[in-house]
C-alpha cells in the first residue's frame, strides 16, 4: 500500500459575489502604502492586519464591505488540501491511501468546512479542533470592476493555522511512502520548520513533495529580498512552484534560471507553472526516468472548451488541481512500479488534465454526485492532450528530418 500523508494550507473560501469596489466604504479601506494592512485590489491582506488598519473588529468591517453577515457561497480551499481531494477522488488503485492533517475552529467556518469535506467524500479523522478561528479566506468579488472584466480581493484569516506546528501533526504522520507539504506559508509554524520536516521525511524513507503559495508574510518581512523556504533542498524530491513564487524564492530574473537554481541547490525535480504558458520541468536525480530540463504546453482543447462555456466558471483552484494530478500520477507510479523510476512528464499530463477540468467549474473542488465522476470528466482532456503532444512530437521529427535533408544537399 502507498500511504500519502499531507499537511499545509487547508481553509474555507467564502465568496461575497457582489461587492462594489468603487464605493466610499471600499476606497477608504484600500492600502495607501505597501504592507500597511489595507485592502489590495486583486491581492491578499491578512484579516488581523486589515482590522488594525480599519481600526474596527474584523467582522464589523467585513459586514460594512459586503452588506451581509453571510457569504453567498463557501468552498474548501488551500494548496494543501485541494490537491489531496482531487487525488483521492480520481484514484484507480485501492493500494493508495490518502489522509490530511489540519486544523479547524469551533465556529461557523469550521462547521462549513466539515460539511464541505463530507460532501467531497473525504474523512475528517486527522483534523484537530481549536478554539481559535478556522483558517479562511474571504473573497470579495466585483464583477463590474475594470470595465466589466471583474476583479477579486482576498482577506485571509490564519486563525488556528497560526498555532499548528510540527507538534500538532499525528504521531505516525511520517510513517508514509509519500509526504506532501502544501502551501505552508499560510501555516507559519509549519513553514518556519519546513527544513526539519523535509529532512525527517527523507530520513523516514518517504518521497517528499513541497508546493508553494505566495508568501505574503515573508514578502513583508524581507522587503524584496528572496523568501526563505528550506536550507537544504536535497531533502525535496519534487518542488512545485508557480512563476512568481519561483522568482521570489530564488532571487533569479527568469523562471528558467530559477529552476536551475533549485536544481543546483539539490532539489531532485522541479516543476514551474506559468498559467497559460508552458510548464517547465527540471530533473537532476536518477530516480526519474528523464533527467534534464524541458517544457510542456498547456492544453489547447481545454481553451476551446472554456471558450464555448456559458455556465459560470473561474480559474480558482486550477493550480491546486494541477498539483493534485501530479500527486495522483506519482502515487500510482509508485504503487505500480515501486523503485523502477518515476516519469515526471506523465505526471504533468495528469496535472494538465486535472487543471483543465477545474477551468470548467466554479471553485477548486469538484463535488461528485457519484463516485468516479471526476475521473470520467478528465478523460476527454487526457485524450486530447496526449494527441496534442503526439502532434508536436511528429512536427519536431519532421523539422529534424527536413533539416537533415538540407544538410545532406549542401
Amino acid at each position: 500500500m502507498i500511504r500519502v500523508n499531507a499537511t499545509g494550507c487547508s481553509l474555507v473560501d467564502n465568496l461575497y459575489s457582489h461587492v462594489d469596489f468603487t464605493t466610499e466604504v471600499y476606497e477608504k479601506l484600500v492600502s495607501r502604502t505597501p504592507g500597511d494592512g489595507g485592502l489590495s485590489t486583486g491581492g491578499l491582506v491578512f484579516s488581523e492586519a486589515f482590522a488594525e488598519f480599519a481600526d474596527e473588529k474584523y467582522d464589523t468591517v467585513l459586514a460594512s464591505l459586503t452588506g451581509s453577515g453571510a457569504p453567498d457561497s463557501s468552498n474548501i480551499g488551500g494548496p494543501g488540501i485541494v490537491p489531496i481531494l482531487h487525488a483521492a477522488q480520481v484514484k484507480q488503485s485501492t493500494d493508495i491511501h490518502y489522509r490530511f492533517a489540519g486544523v479547524v475552529g469551533r465556529d461557523d467556518n469550521g462547521r462549513r468546512f466539515r460539511e464541505l469535506l463530507a460532501k467531497a467524500g473525504f474523512p475528517f479523522d486527522h483534523y484537530t479542533e481549536s478554539d481559535l478561528p478556522t483558517p479562511s479566506t474571504d473573497v470579495l468579488s466585483d464583477p463590474d470592476f475594470n470595465g466589466g472584466r471583474g476583479e477579486r480581493t482576498f482577506i485571509n484569516t490564519i486563525g488556528a493555522a497560526g498555532a499548528y506546528g510540527s507538534e500538532s501533526l499525528p504521531e505516525n504522520f511520517f510513517d508514509a511512502d509519500f509526504l506532501l507539504f502544501g502551501g505552508t506559508a499560510l501555516v507559519p509554524p509549519l513553514h518556519d520548520t519546513l527544513d526539519k520536516l523535509c529532512r525527517r521525511g527523507r530520513e523516514a524513507g518517504a518521497f517528499v513533495m513541497v508546493t508553494t503559495v505566495y508568501d505574503f508574510r515573508n514578502e513583508a518581512r524581507f522587503k524584496g529580498r528572496p523568501w526563505p523556504l528550506v536550507e537544504d533542498y536535497r531533502n525535496i524530491d519534487l518542488l512545485v512552484v508557480d512563476r512568481e513564487e519561483a522568482l521570489k524564492l530564488s532571487g533569479e530574473a527568469s523562471p528558467e534560471a530559477a529552476m536551475a537554481w533549485f536544481l543546483a541547490k539539490g532539489s531532485r525535480a522541479v516543476v514551474v507553472t506559468q498559467g497559460a504558458d508552458d510548464v517547465l520541468l527540471g530533473i537532476s536525480h536518477r530516480r526519474y526516468l528523464t533527467p534534464g530540463c524541458s517544457s510542456m504546453p498547456t492544453c489547447r482543447y481545454a481553451d476551446e472548451v472554456v471558450a464555448g462555456l456559458v455556465e459560470p466558471r473561474d480559474t480558482t483552484g486550477c493550480g491546486d488541481n494541477f498539483v493534485g494530478g501530479l500527486i495522483d500520477s506519482v502515487a500510482h507510479q509508485m504503487a505500480a512500479d515501486g523503485e523502477a523510476g518515476l516519469n515526471l512528464e506523465e505526471a504533468v499530463v495528469s496535472g494538465i488534465a486535472a487543471g483543465s477540468v477545474a477551468l470548467t467549474c466554479l471553485g477548486g473542488v469538484y463535488y461528485e454526485s457519484r463516485q468516479g465522476q471526476k475521473f470520467e470528466a478528465m478523460q476527454p482532456y487526457l485524450k486530447a492532450y496526449r494527441r496534442e503532444l503526439a502532434d508536436i512530437a511528429e512536427m519536431a521529427e519532421g523539422d529534424e528530418a527536413a533539416q537533415g535533408d538540407s544538410e545532406d544537399l549542401s
